[in-house]
């Protein structure tokens, strides 16, 4: 073959090889199974009633692992203000409802699937240590069963940006119908289903609803799965039974009750390590995270980044909802981000400057002033700033009485004064 021809042939090659390459799909929300615990994103279903909806009628578990993404937790500047996870442990396991490590062979295979190399399973559980505590104390805060923080882990491994065979997206892995029936706005830039704060608060809220309808955590999971009127008739086709893992209502998907024995085969696993051959990452520190409302004027969570010190990428995984990381006064403005932040004048914004303590609010303002009583107790979303504006209390004098710093963090049912 003359030279030229030979030329001519590999380039003829090497444009083939480039067009097969460029046709292969690229999948970054499906990452590859490893030895990592089969994280059970189940295809979705018509169904309204669950909101997570991935039931197939089948009843064949057609489940598929996400891969844990590494997180790197980097130093914030000028923070000091970190947490172990024997913290974020030890809250689960206090506020876990049980029963804890039943023996039953569904259990025992599940604890062996996520935790059969029990240093990987250790180190997932150190990489997840932010998010498992924003939803531990969210789900703490309501008096919920800590089983409710480890549906995360079943879905996505708690990949705020993972997508689901089928559509289902978050790290609670919803569908588009349900999570909007429960609050979740999905608009131009904006996905609330990748949202760890919004996401959060409807499938809490949910089951919270189921959890009060079945009083029983176990078939409050399985309407969360299933739908809860699919619960409800097969609890009636059972004869209303209600006495532990014998009586289970009959009639629903294997991959209903396969969801059960996977929340307690985590919960054995995070409860009672030693037994289990495990050591969990009880000395891994990491920075506790809250929801911060932010400034419509923001623009993007890399002005966020910059203005604070952080990292953008850390808090562009962190808030995937918001697309190309664009904020405006048209989107949610709810940010995860360091909890010490929560307190910053400068990070939550509302119509103007809190009034000093001696001045009224001037009129036609759209401030209103409470009765201050002597003492406010903390709720979820507030800050010292709104606090001190629903008070008509200047932010200095309030930190002040209650000897707080700027990197005070508050706590969900903490006594503030309002008086010296």
């Amino acid at each position: 073959m003359s030279s030229s021809k030979k030329l001519n042939h590999c380039v003829i090659l090497l444009s083939v090889l480039i067009l097969s390459a460029c046709q292969m799909p690229v999948r970054p929300d499906k990452a590859a199974q490893h030895d990592i615990p089969p994280a059970a994103a189940e295809p979705p279903t018509s169904n309204p009633d669950a909101i997570t909806s991935r039931e197939p009628e089948t009843g064949i578990d057609s489940a598929v692992a996400i891969e844990p993404a590494p997180v790197e937790t980097p130093a914030i500047a000028g923070s000091t203000n970190t947490q172990t996870g024997a913290a974020v442990f030890a809250r689960l396991s206090n506020n876990f409802s049980g029963p804890l490590c039943n023996d039953s062979a569904a259990i025992n295979q599940w604890k062996k699937r996520y935790a059969g190399n029990p240093k990987s399973f250790s180190n997932h559980l150190g990489e997840i240590l932010p998010l498992l505590d924003y939803v531990s104390i969210e789900i703490e805060r309501r008096k919920l069963p800590a089983e409710f923080a480890l549906i995360p882990i079943i879905e996505s491994w708690y990949q705020p940006h993972a997508v689901g065979a089928g559509g289902p997206a978050g790290m609670w892995q919803m569908i588009g119908t349900t999570a909007k029936n429960h609050g979740i706005k999905i608009q131009s830039g904006y996905d609330g289903r990748f949202s760890v704060v919004d996401s959060t608060d409807a499938a809490l809220s949910y089951l919270g609803t189921l959890q009060g309808m079945f009083k029983d955590w176990q078939r409050a999971v399985m309407g969360y799965n299933a739908g809860e009127f699919r619960v409800l008739r097969a609890i009636r086709s059972s004869g209303n039974k209600n006495e532990g893992l014998d009586h289970w209502p009959h009639g629903l998907s294997p991959i209903t009750y396969a969801y059960i024995a996977k929340l307690q085969a985590l919960s054995c696993l995070i409860s009672q390590p030693g037994k289990n051959n495990l050591s969990l990452p009880v000395s891994t520190e990491f920075t506790p995270l809250a929801a911060i409302l932010v400034d419509a004027d923001s623009g993007s969570l890399d002005n966020i980044a910059k203005r604070f010190q952080l990292d953008a990428e850390r808090l562009k995984q962190n808030n995937p909802a918001y697309k190309r990381g664009q904020i405006s006064a048209q989107t949610p403005r709810r940010i995860l981000m360091p909890a010490y932040l929560a307190n910053s004048s400068f990070v939550v914004a509302d119509t103007g400057p809190v009034p000093a303590a001696d001045k009224p609010a001037p009129a036609g303002s759209d401030t209103v002033i409470v009765e201050n009583t002597g003492n406010h107790e903390v709720k979820n979303g507030e800050t010292l700033w709104s606090i001190a504006k629903l008070y008509g209390l200047s932010l200095e004098s309030l930190r002040k009485i209650n000897g707080l710093g700027r990197r005070s963090i508050l706590r969900v049912g903490q006594s503030l004064k309002l008086t010296p």
